[in-house]
């Protein structure tokens, strides 16, 4: 089934299209908060994710004409915002990270432990994580990019991609349950 776009997003795209002011700021108004989210958790910090949020909104503003209403404009801005964010990774990253596959079968994860703990919480977790990991973290896990995609993406093997998943997987639960070991389950 085609996509059929709403009256208010094809006005607000238009309106882009003719570098109108008022409906830039309408854009960035309605989905500020959405991407905000999306890149706190692919940022060090608020003022990295607000960093990347502009980056981010300067690239969709620059290639609306791209856009071609086969799917929502959330969801094209969102890949618009991810790639912002891994590109700041890419650009900021000082070497290559190389792992072992066989590393990725060796830590087992409690999946049950994160019913224990807030939204915020898990994004303070994936927020103190080593930059490999928690850009991993969010392209397979949050964004569904395959490990053959993140290590294309990153400059990485597909081994080193599954190895940091692996690794990311395990931090989040020794980080979890170092702070929930005292909670009767």
């Amino acid at each position: 089934m085609a996509y059929t776009p709403n009256p208010e997003e094809k006005e607000l795209v238009e309106g882009c299209l003719q570098n109108r002011a008022s409906e830039q700021k309408k854009l960035y108004e309605k989905y500020y908060g959405k991407m905000l989210g999306v890149c706190l958790r692919y940022a060090v910090d608020r003022d990295d994710a607000k960093d990347i949020l502009q980056d981010g909104f300067v690239k969709i503003f620059q290639n609306i004409r791209t856009f071609t209403f086969n799917s929502p404009l959330e969801v094209w801005m969102r890949r618009v915002i991810v790639n912002t964010a891994i590109d700041k990774y890419r650009k900021n990253a000082l070497t290559p990270i190389h792992h072992d596959i066989d590393m990725a079968g060796q830590v087992s994860v409690d999946d049950d432990i994160l019913g224990k703990i807030s939204a915020d919480e898990l994004l303070k977790y994936i927020n103190a994580m080593p930059d490999g990991y928690r850009m991993v973290f969010n392209m397979y896990i949050i964004e569904g990019f395959s490990h053959k995609e993140i290590g294309e993406k990153l400059n990485i093997s597909e081994g080193t991609s599954k190895s940091q998943l692996s690794k990311a997987r395990a931090y989040l639960q020794k980080m979890i349950k170092g702070n929930y070991s005292n909670i009767n389950e």
